[in-house]
């Protein structure tokens, strides 16, 4: 990891070619506020809100699959097509 000392309105260029700068706007003793200049392409997260969202899609995806799990059981438990009279052709008698 790089750890540079800024004081305020001093700059870090990140991507020279990208245009991505940050900017010290404003430290004491408990935070340090910063300006980022950065092309509108380019995604910029405070990592606490990163995380929550990771979090959040890991336990919907275990979700789905746990939903997906309960969907094949229920499936299984139909009855076939056959069974149903269901595999015949549009127009055909069903023969028993």
């Amino acid at each position: 990891m790089l750890v540079l000392t800024r004081r305020k309105d001093e700059s870090i260029v990140i991507d020279v070619a990208g245009g991505i700068e940050i900017t010290v706007i404003e430290a004491n003793n408990n935070f340090v506020r910063l300006g980022i200049k950065a092309p509108r392409s380019i995604n910029i997260w405070r990592k606490e809100i990163l995380l929550e969202v990771t979090d959040a899609n890991k336990a919907a995806a275990s979700t789905a699959v746990k939903d997906l799990d309960v969907l094949e059981s229920l499936l299984k438990k139909r009855p076939s097509r056959a069974k149903r009279g269901e595999d015949k052709k549009d127009g055909e008698p069903t023969t028993s």
